[in-house]
């Protein structure tokens, strides 16, 4: 039977977490990513151990070393390339709000309304390049946190070898040492496995969907591309975002709503099949959680850490349901938060 005791205790801690999760957000948030980042170089690091001839004739560390190299270098193309995307999409801005004259004036002919007077009345104070100018210096302060977040990671990587040393000095009575190693490498299992599962299903709607925008003729196909990669960690709505974003591009592109409704059933049934189809199916058990569960991470990651909160809400909720379930007095509210009511 549960305490009130308990349950004081249990707000009162789950009060003091959230206040540090809020007050900590600049420097838990690169520390967060450096982790998630440690967890797939180990799983590249795996990889590479199946290979015969590559376990036997390389050292440890230097496929520790070739792993890190290869995704730090595959993020920094990526983030070079959809950097110069979005600054000439800033610079050029006062072309696609010329089209939205002809869009309105299209529509008014069409549908026999007056739209441009509607529009005045809420876009009166709206300034596309301010909008444009706070995106470019959030994408800036990407740039500089992603440097915290690789000196983290390789100081993370440093640290490993000595890890195993400290947990058993931390846990030296019985199986305690076992209990808390095991419960380490599930985490590391799970959390990897969800984001290399997820990964993937983001590259192969992107890579689609970039072939969709060639066809159509979109400016800066490989921007649009990259923000379905992303915006696809988002449960729920991040695709729906992702979708609709380059379809409102594209209708202020060309001054005519027809390309994004090619836009929309094109990448919107890449969306489709793969997110009730191929995603389920591939992903399978490895996200043990409640739909309702991974809802309310989402708003409460992305309350208090923003986009970066919504992005890894769902990894991790994994490790907090996984935590939760290795002490008996909060393992019911790992049950609650399961998927299938099971923990173990």
């Amino acid at each position: 039977m549960i305490k009130a005791g308990d349950i004081a205790n249990f707000v009162i801690i789950a009060f003091a977490i959230v206040v540090v999760l809020v007050l900590g957000r600049p420097l838990l948030i690169p520390l967060v990513i450096a982790l998630m980042l440690w967890f797939i170089v180990k799983q590249i690091r795996f990889s590479l151990d199946k290979v015969g001839l590559i376990r036997r004739s390389i050292p440890t560390w230097l496929k520790y070393v070739v792993s890190f190299l290869v995704v730090v270098g595959l993020i920094n193309f990526i983030v070079i390339i959809v950097y110069s995307n979005f600054r000439h999409l800033l610079e050029t801005y006062d072309k696609y709000k010329h089209n939205l004259n002809l869009l309105v004036e299209s529509i008014n002919q069409r549908l026999n309304i007056d739209l441009m007077s509607h529009l005045q009345v809420h876009l009166e104070h709206f300034d596309v390049s301010n909008l444009l100018l706070t995106a470019f210096n959030l994408s800036t302060l990407l740039l500089s946190n992603l440097t915290m977040v690789v000196v983290y990671a390789v100081f993370l990587f440093l640290e490993e070898p000595a890890f195993r040393l400290k947990l058993q000095k931390l846990f030296p009575e019985g199986d305690q040492f076992d209990n808390a190693f095991k419960t380490m490498k599930r985490i590391e299992f799970s959390v990897a496995r969800y984001i290399g599962v997820k990964t993937m299903i983001s590259f192969c709607t992107a890579l689609l969907s970039y072939i969709v925008f060639e066809i159509v003729g979109i400016d800066f196909p490989v921007f649009w591309a990259f923000m379905i990669f992303v915006l696809n960690y988002i449960p729920a709505i991040g695709s729906i975002i992702a979708t609709l974003l380059p379809v409102a591009f594209s209708m202020l592109q060309f001054g005519d709503y027809v390309p994004g409704i090619v836009l929309l059933l094109s990448v919107g049934t890449i969306q489709f099949f793969i997110g009730n189809f191929l995603d389920p199916k591939i992903m399978g058990d490895n996200v043990n959680l409640s739909p309702l569960i991974i809802i309310l991470s989402l708003s409460f990651w992305g309350a208090i850490w923003g986009v970066t909160g919504a992005i890894l809400s769902v990894s991790i909720t994994v490790v907090v349901v996984i935590i939760l379930s290795k002490f008996p007095k909060t393992q019911p509210i790992a049950i609650l938060l399961s998927g299938r009511g099971e923990v173990k």
